[in-house]
């Protein structure tokens, strides 16, 4: 799975937004809070990749968090992501 649109990931007043760019901004208006772990596994969706593979990462990233946070974590977001259509 991987976000079907180009995102760029940014610090706007002391929040972390990911904002579509391009040629497809017009096709998702609006952006996207997150938080510093979500922000971790977006950056991961720009490629292909599986929620195992982001699990995996995520837990070498936060090596104190617990696999159980770690993959409720993913979970959450590729739902809400999911939900919104952004995700090939």
């Amino acid at each position: 799975m991987k976000l079907k649109y180009n995102f760029v990931v940014n610090d706007v007043a002391g929040e972390t937004v990911a904002v579509s760019v391009g040629n497809v901004a017009g096709a998702f208006n609006g952006y996207i809070k997150l938080n510093k772990t979500g922000a971790f596994i977006f950056d991961m969706l720009k490629d292909d990749t599986t929620r195992e593979e982001i699990i995996k990462k995520l837990l070498e990233e936060y090596p104190d968090a617990s696999e159980k946070d770690a993959t409720e974590s993913v979970d959450e977001l590729i739902e809400k992501l999911t939900k919104a259509e952004l995700l090939a």
